[in-house]
């Protein structure tokens, strides 16, 4: 986003990248302890890489928020938000501004990324269920952020090899 407004393009991409990113986490849910695993993070991980900081927290935020809204978890909606936009800023701020966007640091800003998350939803559970209900969930978000990991780097790759994640990146 430009200094002081967003443009139609900034606008259309952040509601693509939220778009996806409720896709990826409602159509495939797996039910875990306190909520549902899904692919969603893969997603999210797409969108920092494309989006950026601003944009892709804002898209990460409000589609896995969506999710939440419409799946029937209403209680984690605003953590749910600023867990998934906060992994977006940790996830560009490592490839942007550490490692030279490299694809060493799209794995290590995805892994720091993702175990913020991690961090951040047993904490947020520990408030709602108690430490016991928080430790039992971390398993379930551990495969999520894998999964979400995996998924991810392989779309990034293939994205980059046909050089449509510049084309994007650039649109």
């Amino acid at each position: 986003m430009s200094t002081n407004h967003a443009t139609t393009k900034d606008i259309t991409k952040i509601a693509i990248m939220s778009a996806l990113v409720f896709i990826a986490t409602y159509l495939i849910k797996i039910p875990s302890l306190n909520g549902y695993t899904h692919i969603g993070d893969s997603m999210i991980i797409i969108s920092a890489l494309i989006l950026g900081k601003k944009k892709g927290a804002l898209a990460a935020g409000l589609g896995a928020s969506l999710c939440d809204l419409l799946s029937g978890y209403m209680q984690y909606i605003i953590a749910t938000f600023f867990i998934k936009a906060i992994m977006v800023i940790i996830i560009c701020t490592i490839v942007e501004k550490l490692i030279n966007k490299t694809k060493l640091a799209w794995i290590i800003g995805s892994i720091v990324g993702c175990t913020f998350q991690l961090l951040g939803y047993a904490l947020f559970e520990s408030l709602l269920y108690g430490f016991a209900g928080a430790i039992a969930s971390i398993p379930s978000n551990i495969i999520q952020s894998i999964t979400g990991i995996v998924i991810a780097m392989v779309l990034a790759n293939i994205l980059e090899k046909s050089n449509v994640f510049e084309k994007l990146k650039n649109a």
